[in-house]
């Protein structure tokens, strides 16, 4: 802990935040016999099982990285400062074991030691860890970074893994010719067969024009894009 009265750290990106957090944790952990390294990035963003999961950090060993260094990932739409250093300290213990710990009996010794509680999967702060993390959390300056609202998306639209809207199967196939003589002409065929036998015939003027969506996504039922012969433009 900092000494009473000290300047708080003023970090200008979440990195430094979680860096500096680290190095005023080094000291509790050493207490307890865990070495942090000091080859550790951070970063707030999505872990590796996006928003759906329930994982709210993740550690990757050094052996994992090409330049062997150890990562830390706390989950994006988590802003609250003790929060987050409840995150920070679970995956910290990660951090000081081997590689293959998980959540096991090593895992569960050491975060028992520095205050974890719960399923070890999910452990977080008891009391007495809390309150340290809470007197921690005002002397390291204000947290640079805001809760993402990842249900809304990046455009508001929506998360990027939403479903995509269904399709229809019947392609709208019109009759040119009689769309200019104001007497339209239209007839709705599936995908499928007409990209296998071609587009409808109109009684007088032959082929009909078949308008394929922009987004071949869109067809349902394994449809694929129209070949080049029968493509048109999108409306």
């Amino acid at each position: 802990m900092k000494a009473p009265g000290a300047k708080p750290n003023l970090a200008d990106t979440r990195e430094a935040w979680l860096r500096a957090a680290t190095g005023e944790l080094r000291p509790y952990f050493a207490a307890r016999d865990l070495e942090i390294p000091e080859n550790i990035r951070f970063a707030i963003a999505f872990p590796s099982t996006g928003r759906n999961g329930n994982r709210v950090g993740e550690a990757w060993h050094c052996s994992t990285s090409e330049d062997g260094n150890f990562e830390i990932i706390v989950r994006a739409d988590l802003a609250d400062p003790v929060e987050i250093l409840g995150v920070l300290t679970h995956e910290l213990v990660h951090i000081v074991l081997p590689v293959d710990a998980g959540h096991g009996k090593l895992y569960r010794d050491a975060a028992l030691k520095i205050g974890l509680e719960g399923k070890m999967r999910h452990a977080m702060p008891g009391k007495l860890l809390r309150a340290h993390l809470v007197e921690l959390a005002p002397t390291l300056g204000p947290l640079p970074h805001a809760r993402l609202n990842i249900e809304r998306g990046r455009d508001n639209k929506g998360p990027a893994d939403r479903p995509k809207k269904q399709g229809t199967r019947l392609l709208k196939a019109e009759c040119p010719e009689c769309a200019k003589a104001d007497d339209p002409y239209v007839a709705r065929i599936a995908a499928s067969p007409a990209r296998r036998k071609g587009p409808p015939h109109c009684p007088l003027h032959g082929a009909m024009l078949i308008h394929w969506p922009e987004d071949e996504e869109m067809l349902t039922g394994g449809d694929e894009a129209p070949p080049p012969e029968l493509a048109a433009e999108a409306v």
